[in-house]
């Protein structure tokens, strides 16, 4: 008798759609990713915490190691490199947030995820190393990591159904 009870609602319930492989490949990809950058930028975040002494006696090391950082201020450097990844810290998160939506067949996941990840790219035009140099070769070769998973995520929305509502009690 239960198991007919059971068997009765299990038929009540709308299939899941498939998710294809090559979403399914993306997607973990991403949410490693997300993940291991999420962990290094929330380390990073911990910049904001410091107090002056610890700043200064880890900036002396830091200059014992890369004399050219000698003629920078400490304290603005360490607290921009803290709000910098205080920044990347949020936009990762919803950078996740889009790749869930995208394994959940969310079509808008691919919007969320694209605005995030180029969000964080372009904030990186306006942070400089030492000397005035800026390294825009990491940048760039980030923006195309970042346009091509954007692209393959795009590949993917056809293969993306709306989800359908599947009960005759409407």
């Amino acid at each position: 008798m239960e198991n007919n009870f059971n068997d009765q609602f299990q038929n009540d319930l709308a299939p899941l759609p498939e998710r294809p492989q090559f979403l399914k490949v993306l997607c973990i990809l991403s949410f490693v990713a997300c993940g291991l950058l999420i962990i290094i930028y929330a380390i990073g975040s911990i910049c904001l915490g410091m107090s002056e002494e610890t700043i200064t006696s880890v900036w002396d090391k830091i200059v014992e190691t890369q004399p050219q950082f000698e003629n920078l201020d400490p304290v603005v450097t360490i607290y921009e490199i803290g709000k910098l990844c205080l920044f990347n810290l949020f936009a990762n998160i919803i950078s996740l947030a889009g790749v869930i939506m995208m394994w959940r067949l969310n079509k808008i996941g691919l919007f969320v995820y694209a605005a995030a990840e180029l969000a964080t790219n372009f904030l990186g035009m306006d942070v400089g190393v030492a000397d005035g140099g800026k390294s825009y070769t990491s940048m760039i070769v980030w923006i195309i990591i970042d346009l091509a998973f954007v692209a393959m995520y795009a590949y993917n929305l056809k293969n993306i159904k709306p989800k359908q509502i599947q009960n005759s009690n409407l």
